[in-house]
């Protein structure tokens, strides 16, 4: 077990706006003038091009839409050694998929291709 996993996580947005978990804090932090910063939410680690890939549900920016039904897609290497996994998978705790979600790339794939994400559903 080498302990850094490429992986998928799916977020909704109500989260997505929330601080980041305190065990991934230093992952998503960067020095400006010598000083480091922490990412005060996922929404801020995003600005800042701390991931290699995010996508977000056809919906995101939907008025009359609750945030929880909102999601994001985000790719990035997450340690099992260090609790980052865990603190992913604790913000899942109780909620069903694909609210908060680790998924595995084939998963992300589908879940990228359905109907959350793509536009040849609608008005189906």
């Amino acid at each position: 077990m080498t302990g850094n996993y490429n992986l998928y996580f799916s977020i909704t947005k109500e989260d997505y706006k929330k601080a980041i978990p305190s065990d991934l804090q230093g992952k998503y932090s960067r020095v400006v003038d010598g000083n480091i910063e922490v990412a005060s939410s996922w929404e801020v680690a995003v600005e800042w091009g701390m991931f290699p890939w995010v996508r977000k549900s056809l919906n995101w920016d939907t008025s009359g839409v609750s945030n929880s039904s909102k999601y994001a897609i985000i790719k990035d290497e997450w340690s099992a050694l260090n609790g980052e996994l865990s603190a992913l998978i604790g913000m899942g705790s109780g909620m069903n998929y694909p609210k908060n979600s680790v998924l595995t790339k084939a998963e992300a794939k589908n879940l990228s291709k359905s109907d959350l994400f793509t536009e040849d559903s609608i008005g189906n």
